[in-house]
């Protein structure tokens, strides 16, 4: 007689082909959960990706749409328009430039400021002179018509620390017109430089100053 397929297997569970079954069923389970939860994760981050290329899209418009470039640094002169002088004392008084003997430039008018001006002739040092020797003083109005003009030791000092001062409260006061000397990281850097060096240059030197012209930039508007 045939042995019976039980008695091959006599410690197989009387259930066993139900628990078979019950384990195909929970690795099927599974991987229609694994399978789920994909498919969750992708259309998530295809969302995600989407909300932030619309984002990145809206933030490049509107860059465009106000002008500004995120890829330069930016500043008081962002979005402001520049005035000039030209470059001859003939060129400037066409255009309307005045002579600014503080910044030693011709200026636009927006940035001629008279108050600052007068503050720099209070400290009696301005006086420009034709010589080295500071001999040959030379009246205001004859500063303006000539390419160069010497000046005191003093008058340097009283130069520099007027246009921090200046510098300073136009930043403070958000002012709308601002000078080119003013904004000019070359100048702020050559004061610096001359003030450290001040104790050990010879106070009866004197300083020769070109006559230059410089521009104005005038601010747009931001806060309303």
């Amino acid at each position: 007689m045939m042995p019976s397929q039980s008695e091959h297997q006599p410690f197989l569970p009387k259930d066993a082909t139900s628990k078979e079954s019950d384990l195909a069923h929970t690795h099927r389970s599974a991987r229609s959960a694994i399978l789920s939860n994909s498919l969750v994760f992708v259309f998530t981050s295809l969302l995600w990706l989407i909300v932030v290329t619309f984002a990145l899209r809206a933030s490049e418009n509107k860059s465009e749409s106000t002008g500004i470039d995120h890829g330069h640094r930016h500043n008081v002169t962002t979005n402001a328009k520049l005035l000039t002088c030209g470059n001859s004392t003939a060129e400037a008084r066409d255009l309307g430039c005045k002579y600014d003997v503080f910044l030693n430039n011709w200026v636009p008018p927006p940035c001629y400021d008279e108050e600052w001006i007068a503050e720099y002739l209070e400290d009696n040092s301005w006086s420009a002179y034709a010589d080295e020797n500071l001999t040959q003083q030379l009246e205001l109005e004859q500063m303006e018509d000539r390419d160069f003009y010497y000046t005191s030791f003093r008058d340097h000092i009283n130069h520099c620390a007027t246009m921090w001062n200046k510098q300073f409260w136009a930043l403070y006061e958000e002012r709308m017109a601002l000078d080119t000397v003013i904004v000019n990281p070359a100048h702020t850097e050559h004061c610096a430089q001359f003030l450290r060096d001040a104790s050990e240059v010879n106070a009866n030197q004197a300083t020769k100053t070109n006559v230059g012209f410089a521009g104005c930039w005038i601010r747009a508007r931001i806060y309303q």
